[in-house]
């Protein structure tokens, strides 16, 4: 009984608001037309009925006008009339209620106004100008990991002091949430409970928004430490907080920038050579899996990266492997010498033109270290 209660509950607090009251008025003074209708064309139409009338009623006041049956009494006529121009200006209100509607709902969702239900999603946070919000959609457009999933975007000012976000990028998204992102009301506006990840965004033009980012994604982790959460920063000390705020993982914007631009110094058209190992848009990007040892090797023999790297090579693997992310000492180490034993909590890096799935090579790895 406490459903349906709290469904009446619920259904009665809705009707109660002045455009559904308007709506509900309008609905009444509809089926009394339709039965006054019927009552008249029954009572003055020869051979007609009261189901009749009903009929008579809806295709006046649809303006369908079969012809089936038609008035021929002067009350039967007078009643057509009135209920042909009531059924006119009445569905003229209704569709310009529900155009208000849609209306209303599209301008709540440019204004960040609204709420999102969905689940699965990844949450965005911070605009830091409309292009890089367009580059980070379009590099989305090509993650195989991410580019299904509904996208929200969680901000506390847009560029330019805008007040709405434009039309192009609302339209590229599933959700806009106007708020403080630290603050636990807006990140439940979002429905971050049922994220699958959330990026946080960095400004060059504000370096204080990287302690709100620490404090968004510390706020995440505590609450929801389901939720994938990844930052960017300004500022190289902000990284110190991943490891205290168990923050999943993040990139400083400076660090790598200067470290770019010197090694493009020093060697000329080696940006060409990071955009094409960093963009999904096509070519060969760096890769983070599992190593699945444990499952290539049941019996736990020891395996060295060299023998993996052999049996990639006699096998054709479209990989090419750079090194290691041991994560019980949660270090990355690149360029690991071939006699380093793997693990079975070790990641594998390696560059390829998509994610690989390790475990069905498992066997064949397998064939060939045992020969």
């Amino acid at each position: 009984m406490v459903l349906p209660y709290k469904f009446l509950k619920r259904f009665w607090r809705t009707i109660l608001k002045p455009e559904w009251r308007y709506i509900l008025v309008l609905l009444t003074m509809l089926v009394s037309m339709i039965l006054v209708f019927a009552m008249v064309f029954a009572l003055f139409e020869e051979g007609a009925t009261f189901w009749d009338g009903l009929w008579t009623a809806y295709i006046t006041l649809t303006t369908i006008g079969y012809g089936d049956f038609s008035a021929h009494s002067f009350q039967g006529r007078l009643v057509t009339v009135m209920t042909s121009m009531f059924g006119i200006g009445c569905f003229g209100v209704f569709t310009g209620i529900i155009v208000e509607k849609a209306m209303q709902r599209r301008l709540r969702k440019m204004k960040g106004e609204g709420t999102f239900n969905g689940e699965g999603h990844l949450v965005i946070v911070n605009v830091p100008s409309y292009e890089e919000i367009r580059e980070l959609l379009h590099e989305l457009d090509f993650s195989p990991d991410f580019r299904d999933l509904p996208r929200v975007i969680v901000t506390q000012h847009l560029p330019n002091n805008d007040r709405e976000i434009p039309n192009q990028i609302a339209d590229a998204i599933d959700g806009f949430i106007m708020g403080l992102p630290s603050a636990l009301e807006t990140l439940e506006r979002a429905n971050l409970p049922h994220a699958k990840a959330c990026l946080l965004l960095a400004s060059n033009l504000d370096p204080g928004v990287d302690d709100t980012n620490t404090l968004t994604a510390a706020l995440i982790e505590r609450n929801w430490n389901r939720v994938i959460t990844v930052i960017s920063c300004t500022r190289s000390e902000t990284m110190n907080n991943l490891n205290l705020f168990h923050i999943d993982g993040g990139i400083s914007a400076t660090d790598l920038q200067m470290g770019l631009l010197v090694q493009e110094l020093e060697s000329q058209g080696i940006f060409k050579v990071y955009s094409e190992l960093t963009s999904n848009s096509g070519g060969t990007q760096f890769y983070i899996s599992r190593s699945l040892v444990r499952e290539w090797n049941p019996k736990s023999v020891p395996m060295t990266l060299g023998q993996l790297k052999i049996a990639i090579l006699q096998l054709d693997i479209p990989a090419t492997l750079v090194g290691i992310k041991r994560q019980a000492e949660n270090e990355l180490i690149l360029k690991p010498k071939n006699k380093i034993e793997l693990l079975a909590s070790d990641r594998l890096v390696y560059i390829s033109e998509e994610r690989l799935d390790w475990a069905k090579w498992g066997p064949q790895i397998l064939q060939i270290l045992s020969k």
